[in-house]
């Protein structure tokens, strides 16, 4: 039995697609389990397998254009600056998209039982990452297939049960048994590679490309049973008796050309769910929310709760917002491997993925899959990011120096198994984009501020630090002192009334380069290097100042002549409120108060655009990591009630039965629901910098009790607990040994929010700020509800 049965869920939906199966995930590879109990279909995919599929054009030759599109864009001609652009594109042989290699199966399996199915029940049981599928055939006799897949290993294991003599048959091919409707826009990569097989007591699937070259392999064992695997067409297949009462398990083992293949050693089963409980349960309740939300008596399975809460019931929300919290971590941790998650995680059930089921990085990955991965206790995850961006430090010198004629680095949009920038069109004028790199900087510069972590500053991150400056100061153009990035893309939108999305100045671009800056003096302090921390200085300072736009909001586009464009899925002008603040929108001068107000006003109209029509497409509920940049911003502006409403709407419009979750509202499979909504809740709870730490900046009155554990902060500081009820708060709070060396003076300056004010021993208040010295022993923190309200709260934000 789990040592956590209350992270045990249950389902009866019926999961006819693998968009609607259960998953499981060791990091490196995954399995999607659907379709009926005496028909599963279990589909596997590995981290590195993607299929060499599309061309690998280098970044388009576009600088000869880029001075013509700078003068039409300072003229305002926006329709010339889009042909400009259109010609370049031409001459460069870009007349098709081109699209990063997609995420690719190994091998789907069929699992098959006679008798019939009666009736069916899921679980997942996310503390030992296992899957199961339980059914009672037509005679009323009951079979289990469980499935995990070993943390950290390339192995997928399937236990076969039943309560009477049975026979289950199971075939190994490439193509899927099923497939769903794909995105309009997804290629068919259907017949890229193909499947061969070898019989034997150990069955071998090769995917093999055009060229017949081995790219992937999958090894089918039977341990402890010799079983046979006979080749069937273009299957392998093994019929396996399972006595009554009994189990047998069957082993798959992926592997990819080129990459050390990581198999997990042998155990029996019981020993391999006790190291799956040690090793991804432990990652999962490092950090668990309670809400005190109690199910209905009816909500007996997820389907049910989320149908309830759905309606309106309070206790309900708070529990499905619980169980997305947990289950959404769980997702993002076992698609956490060597690289972080794909669009997709590490799940594949099609040959038409959405977006190649790439890495998306103009939002996806960072608002969405690493969102909230180390501030909810996994920090030492996101180095899947170094992994998956540090490879390629020629590609995007080579973007750089092709697209804007600059020297450094500038990061593609998208990515999967190269760095080259050459996913463009017209309309998604992606190679314009200078955000990515220094956004690489800011996670990598948390990484090190929230575990001490120095090693990760090796010779390239540097080589990036170093890169990203460079591209900073010589693909920008200087006018009256200030330095302007142009032709600028704010991802993926258009200024109101534009025949281009080419602009001057995408607030993101500079908010990104700004925060950099901070980010890379942490790196060189880690690194023991200040020798670049003048020049980002002077970058910083250099660049033009972020501005209210003439309706109010938060300006997107820095170009006063550029018209705001608020209703959009994407709200990246609000990047300087998603980490550390920026500097410009903190203390109580009246510019710094203009932008928050602007801020605010940003996330509530973004908001109410999509309270419009919340359903997908043509509705207006896309791109659930949206959803976590609103509230992620609302959190630092203290705004609980827009915070909280962006969590009610990624539990409640982006999850399903099989709690994994959905980009638009119940449809696509994605996992930016899952890292953006535990991100967006660990903000509400607590901000921090490197010197200072708010608590319950963000609380909503619809959270009147609760307690949350293991979130992280900068400075090292790790918050085992966090509790709250009516009359007032506790926190229990210590320092990293290892992140000492960030604060010598071993204090750090804490705030209370939404409220709270602080406790002396005497339990007498004493205001909302105090300085207190952290080490590696716990502190203990105590709050109590002020007699005022939190209305003017946002004024001197934290961060």
């Amino acid at each position: 039995m789990s040592a956590h049965p209350h992270l045990v869920f249950r389902s009866t939906e019926p999961a006819d697609s693998w968009e609607h199966g259960l998953i499981v995930g060791s990091g490196r590879v995954g399995a999607v389990i659907h379709g009926t109990g005496d028909d599963l279909r279990i589909s596997m995919a590995h981290e590195r397998f993607f299929l060499p599929a599309n061309p690998r054009p280098p970044a388009p030759l576009l600088r000869e254009a880029v001075p013509r599109l700078r003068a039409a864009l300072a003229r305002g001609d926006s329709r010339l600056a889009g042909d400009i652009f259109d010609s370049a594109l031409a001459e460069a042989g870009f007349a098709d998209l081109v699209w990063t290699d997609p995420l690719a199966l190994c091998g789907s399996l069929t699992v098959t039982t006679p008798g019939g199915c009666a009736s069916t029940t899921r679980e997942i049981d996310l503390a030992r990452g296992m899957a199961s599928v339980t059914w009672c055939d037509d005679s009323g006799a009951t079979h289990r297939v469980r499935v995990v897949a070993a943390r950290g290993t390339d192995t997928v294991e399937l236990a076969l049960e039943s309560d009477t003599d049975t026979e289950m048959r199971i075939r190994l091919r490439l193509a899927p048994t099923d497939d769903s409707p794909a995105a309009s826009f997804a290629p068919d990569y259907t017949g890229t590679v193909a499947g061969r097989t070898r019989a034997g007591e150990v069955g071998h699937l090769e995917i093999v490309d055009r060229a017949a070259r081995v790219v992937a392999a999958v090894a089918a064992t039977t341990p402890g049973h010799h079983v046979a695997w006979r080749a069937a067409e273009d299957a392998l297949e093994a019929r396996i008796h399972v006595p009554s009462g009994d189990r047998r398990t069957v082993r798959f083992d992926l592997s990819v050309t080129g990459r050390s293949p990581a198999p997990a050693p042998g155990a029996d089963w019981d020993e391999r769910l006790r190291s799956q409980e040690r090793d991804h349960g432990s990652l999962v309740t490092s950090s668990l929310l309670d809400l005190h939300g109690v199910p209905g008596a009816d909500a007996a399975t997820t389907g049910e709760l989320w149908r309830e809460a759905r309606s309106g019931n309070a206790d309900a929300v708070r529990h499905a917002i619980e169980i997305a919290y947990v289950s959404g971590r769980s997702n993002i941790i076992a698609a956490t491997g060597e690289l972080p998650p794909t669009l997709q995680g590490v799940w594949q059930g099609t040959w038409r993925p959405a977006w190649s089921a790439d890495y998306t990085m103009n939002g996806n990955v960072q608002n969405g899959a690493l969102a909230g991965i180390g501030l909810t206790g996994s920090p030492e995850l996101a180095r899947s990011l170094l992994e998956l961006v540090l490879p390629h430090l020629d590609d995007y010198r080579e973007n750089a120096r092709r697209i804007y004629g600059a020297a450094g680095m500038l990061l593609p949009s998208r990515m999967s198994t190269h760095g080259i920038a050459n996913h463009v069109d017209r309309a998604y004028p992606h190679v314009f984009w200078a955000g990515a790199g220094p956004w690489v900087l800011r996670i990598a510069a948390d990484i090190v501020a929230l575990t001490g972590d120095r090693s990760i500053v090796d010779g390239r991150l540097w080589g990036l630090v170093t890169g990203v400056l460079a591209f900073g100061e010589t693909a920008t153009v200087v006018e009256g002192g200030v330095r302007h990035f142009s032709p600028s893309y704010s991802p993926e939108n258009t200024p109101a009334g534009s025949a281009t999305p080419l602009a001057i100045d995408a607030a993101i671009d500079i908010a990104a380069y700004r925060d950099a800056a901070r980010a890379a003096r942490l790196l060189g302090r880690a690194r023991g290097d200040d020798s670049l921390d003048e020049r980002w200085e002077a970058l910083a300072n250099s660049l033009p100042d972020l501005a209210v736009a003439p309706d109010g909001t938060l300006a997107e586009w820095l170009d006063p002549a550029t018209p705001e464009n608020i209703a959009h899925r994407h709200a990246s002008q609000l990047y300087p409120l998603w980490y550390e603040s920026d500097e410009a929108f903190t203390g109580d001068g009246p510019s710094a108060a203009a932008l928050r107000q602007a801020a605010r006003r940003t996330t509530a109209d973004k908001i109410a655009w999509r309270a419009h029509d919340p359903a997908p497409p043509p509705g207006r509920m896309e791109m659930a990591f949206g959803l976590g940049q609103l509230g992620q911003a609302a959190a630092a502006l203290g705004d609980a009630e827009a915070a909280v409403r962006c969590v009610e709407w990624l539990a409640l419009l982006h999850w399903r039965p099989s709690l994994t979750t959905t980009h638009d509202a119940g449809n696509i499979f994605n996992l930016d629901a899952s890292g953006a909504l535990p991100a967006v809740v660990a903000t509400m709870l607590c901000r921090s910098t490197l010197d200072s730490l708010e608590l319950l900046p963000a609380l909503p009155p619809r959270w009147p009790s609760g307690r949350i554990t293991g979130l992280r902060a900068r400075g090292g500081i790790v918050i085992d607990q966090l509790s709250w009820d009516e009359r007032g708060a506790t926190a229990q709070l210590r320092r990293l040994p290892a992140a000492s060396w960030l604060r010598p003076t071993g204090t750090t300056a804490v705030r209370t929010g939404s409220g709270f004010t602080w406790e002396d021993e005497h339990g007498q208040a004493d205001g909302t700020r105090r300085v207190i010295a952290l080490g590696d022993g716990a502190v203990t923190l105590r709050m109590r509800r002020s007699d005022t309200t939190a209305e003017a709260h946002g004024r001197d934000i934290v961060g």
